[in-house]
């Protein structure tokens, strides 16, 4: 099973004077490409903070930093991708998920989404970015098959509620948005809401804990095609220190970002942009993450999935979908 991505260049430039040379990001983001001239910059632990005003003597100190924190872990990128289809999933075992066919004339984009009300859609901020309109498919087993599913709603620009710190030019942060439905979803046993994360589920909470991912994205790197059944994936979540060694210092922000291990090239790959990332506790599924990006050196490489970190934007969703917090 796997997700959306496309390569991202970080573009390098000269600073105080001094020029660096251009480096390939290895993450690709589930949907559109772009490019980032914006340097990365961090405050006291060089990882967590959104700071991007900094003197080119701390870059040295991020990278060198960075280098000597990810020494310990032995980060290879050619493990085998014997695991990586995922498996297919029953008729009722997501019946929050949703599909998304999103239009940019004349591209198509294909998300997922989780259903977190009757009138609102969790997805990723990327997925709709540029996205004009688009159906959103609700209760459907079958990809983008109206035929399958319980529900279709065509939505437009005026539905879509982006995060208003996610503009798709600074990399990954905040890649968090809603769609909100004209009218409400009809729940069924194959369409039920799906409640978010806890305040208390912290990265030290779920650190190794098992979670599962589901779309209909690529089943591997050579596949030529979507795929239109639904597959899912379980693995666990992978520390901050760890997950952020497999990318450029910076991209992996640990208050915003949640990471799902991908050994044995398990993960996401085109196509399940937006999709949930679910955490069973008690014997009840809830919504962590939000599928952002992955390796830019493929969907089954072993590196970790990032997805945005739920508990992070429960004020905005709450606040933006009048959803009473728990």
């Amino acid at each position: 099973m796997n997700w959306c991505w496309s390569v991202i260049l970080l573009s390098v430039t000269a600073i105080q004077g001094r020029r660096y040379a251009t480096n390939q990001l290895q993450g690709r983001i589930y949907g559109q490409q772009q490019q980032l001239h914006r340097r990365h910059g961090h405050g006291e632990d060089f990882f967590d903070t959104d700071n991007w005003n900094w003197q080119w003597h701390e870059e040295d100190y991020l990278v060198t930093n960075w280098q000597r924190k990810c020494s310990k872990y032995q980060l290879g990128n050619s493990v085998k991708s014997f695991i990586a289809n995922g498996v297919a999933a029953d008729m009722d075992k997501f019946p929050y998920l949703v599909g998304l066919l999103l239009f940019d004339s004349p591209r198509i984009f294909q998300c997922g989404g989780s259903l977190i009300s009757t009138k609102f859609i969790l997805t990723a901020g990327h997925c709709l970015l540029r996205a004009s309109e688009g159906r959103v498919y609700v209760g459907s087993y079958v990809y983008a098959n109206a035929a399958s599913a319980e529900a279709v709603y065509n939505v437009t620009r005026s539905n879509f509620i982006i995060n208003e710190r996610y503009d798709g030019r600074h990399g990954f942060l905040d890649d968090i948005a809603l769609i909100k439905l004209k009218d409400p979803v009809a729940l069924s046993p194959r369409v039920k809401v799906i409640p978010l994360a806890r305040n208390f589920f912290s990265e030290e909470f779920l650190q190794n804990e098992l979670v599962t991912a589901a779309g209909w994205g690529r089943t591997s790197d050579n596949s030529t095609s979507f795929n239109t059944k639904l597959y899912y994936v379980v693995t666990p979540v992978l520390s901050y220190d760890k997950c952020m060694c497999y990318y450029l210092p910076g991209l992996v922000n640990r208050r915003k970002h949640l990471c799902a291990d991908g050994t044995g090239g398990r993960g996401g790959c085109d196509g399940d942009s937006g999709g949930p990332l679910v955490y069973k506790f008690r014997g009840m599924d809830y919504l962590v993450g939000v599928t952002s990006f992955g390796s830019a050196g493929g969907c089954e490489i072993g590196h970790p999935t990032v997805y945005t970190k739920v508990t992070n934007y429960l004020a905005w969703i709450y606040k933006k979908t009048g959803i009473r917090a728990p």
